[in-house]
């Protein structure tokens, strides 16, 4: 069994078994075979298991729960079941008066009312950014939970949440009123609301596929307060105890939301982490004594982990970070040996594209002397063509690289060595002559070099071709329009995403961003198309008959 799994195992049986504990003490306290110390005893002791079950679980959702709002309402509802508990013992064993009990009763409807409305500020809290704070509009739904709680509190006036048909007005002599019914009502479409909410915001298709779960508690809950209020014997004689019942079965709900996915959690992540692959990392403690590594964790002597302290150690190639945690540190090493390489091949693009403009201009002179050299012309003239602003940029990013300050020099390389990566395979689509159907192959080792250098460039994204076959012009066209594009959003997004596709005899590239682009696509692509929804820009190209 799995660390996580056997946690959790241990953790649900503990809290089964307090439950238990506490059922058990509720039947020995009613039992006449007992004296009153004793009874008073088991239903303190009863109490305080109560008490520290709620707040070991609100220690536990403001751990587990990663969205700051959302965590700060969660332990507000913990706080609000533990204060219907202490309602109750204060009530049943430290006061006396028929008129203070009956007002501890009414202040019941406080934590009652109030739960099942930040349940619903928690839902429309989920899917925000983590310093997001909830609207005020949102705290529209305080208005009516507060005329609901002031009707509870003052019904001695009105009677309209509990009548009482003769003094004195005790719990064991009354009906209900319109109000309790509405109180009721608003307390199921909290719930309902709140778990349409996270349903809604939660669009994972495994997550929605256990949304039966947590409707499981919620079911109970409606159940169980209705027929409660029709005062239904099994009911009031088994579970009697309302508030211990409904403060566990709001538990439940909420637990099982996070259990499910629907409130997001920062469960398991141990187990991703130790999975990871192509990540060499891994957490000590301070010690330097490893605690956590992932699967492709290379080797670090503790002397390297700690000299990365201060500054990043380059060794064989490459670079080890050292950033300080809670309780330790995290080391990874970043491989820049294929940066290092890239630079050099760089320098020599340089002079060999100096090199080649001069024999280009002296090749047009003499065109006519020699059909091969007409012909190579022509070709490093449609590359030319291709590629000149690339090349600009690349005479340009040079000479901003010899002036800048060291600090800024890494990221002016990274964009040196974007451009160089789409000079260098434009050279392989310009000189190839065949122009029939072939596979995607090259285009996509194109897509794959441009990304490592997207990602040196602080752009993430991924990369899908499932057109087995295309005609060349389609694939070279594709790959100047992600160039393109990837320029012109470059330094603006964070991510950027290439899906190519067929359907028939047409084949379409959508190019997916975060940032919105310096220049407009269709100025170099007539046909190109921009789109803008949900925070992210979408450009795409359709071609046309050139698919097998």
């Amino acid at each position: 069994m799995k660390k996580s799994a056997r946690k959790n195992l241990i953790a649900a049986t503990s809290v089964a078994a307090l439950i238990a504990a506490a059922i058990v003490c509720r039947y020995l306290a009613h039992s006449e075979n007992f004296p009153t110390a004793l009874i008073k005893a088991l239903d303190i002791v009863r109490t305080f298991i109560y008490l520290g079950l709620f707040g070991g679980w609100g220690v536990t959702v403001y751990r587990r729960v990663m969205q700051t709002q959302a965590r700060k309402l969660l332990v507000i509802t913990a706080a609000l079941m533990i204060l219907w508990l202490m309602l109750r013992a204060y009530k049943y064993y430290f006061v006396a008066g028929e008129t203070a009990i009956r007002f501890l009763w009414y202040a019941y409807y406080i934590p009652t009312v109030l739960i099942p409305t930040f349940s619903l500020l928690v839902a429309t809290s989920l899917g925000e950014k983590d310093g997001y704070k909830l609207p005020k509009l949102a705290f529209a739904a305080f208005i009516p939970a507060a005329i609901l709680i002031i009707l509870a509190l003052t019904n001695d006036l009105h009677q309209t949440v509990f009548r009482f048909a003769e003094k004195p007005w005790t719990e064991k002599n009354y009906s209900y009123g319109a109000t309790y019914y509405i109180i009721a009502a608003w307390c199921v479409s909290c719930g309902i609301g709140s778990l349409a909410l996270m349903f809604i915001k939660n669009k994972h298709p495994l997550v929605r596929k256990l949304l039966w779960i947590p409707i499981i508690p919620f079911f109970v809950a409606v159940l169980y307060v209705a027929t409660y209020a029709l005062r239904v014997p099994f009911v009031r004689e088994t579970v009697w105890d309302v508030a211990v019942f409904e403060c566990l079965i709001f538990a439940t709900f909420l637990e099982s939301c996070i259990r499910c996915g629907l409130i997001q959690s920062n469960a398991r992540y141990e187990d991703v982490f130790r999975a990871a692959a192509d990540v060499s990392a891994r957490i000590t403690d301070e010690n330097y004594s490893v605690r956590y590594s992932a699967k492709d964790a290379e080797p670090i002597d503790e002397k390297t982990m700690r000299l990365a302290e201060k500054s990043p150690v380059i060794t064989n190639g490459k670079r080890v970070h050292n950033m300080p945690v809670r309780g330790g540190h995290a080391v990874w090493t970043e491989d820049i040996s294929e940066l290092l390489t890239l630079a050099e091949s760089l320098k020599i693009t340089k002079e060999e594209l100096t090199d080649r403009k001069g024999f280009l201009e002296y090749n047009y002179k003499i065109e006519e002397e020699n059909k091969k050299i007409e012909e190579q012309n022509r070709l490093y003239d449609l590359l030319q063509s291709k590629t000149q602003r690339q090349i600009d940029g690349v005479e340009r990013l040079v000479k901003q690289y010899e002036r800048a300050k060291d600090s800024e020099k890494r990221a002016i390389l990274y964009e040196i060595v974007f451009l160089g990566t789409f000079i260098k395979r434009r050279k392989d689509f310009a000189l190839t002559a065949d122009d029939a159907f072939v596979t995607t192959e090259k285009l996509e080792n194109a897509l794959a070099e441009s990304f490592r250098a997207l990602s040196a460039c602080g752009v993430k994204g991924s990369f899908l071709v499932s057109a087995p076959k295309m005609n060349k012009d389609a694939q070279t066209d594709f790959y100047d329009f992600f160039e393109d594009v990837a320029e012109s959003v470059t330094g603006r997004a964070r991510y950027l995403t290439v899906r190519i596709g067929s359907s028939g005899d047409s084949v379409r590239m959508t190019v997916t961003t975060d940032g919105e682009s310096k220049r407009d696509p269709s100025e170099n692509f007539p046909d190109a198309v921009k789109e803008f929804y949900d925070g992210e820009y979408s450009f795409s190209l359709l071609k046309k008959g050139e698919t097998v």
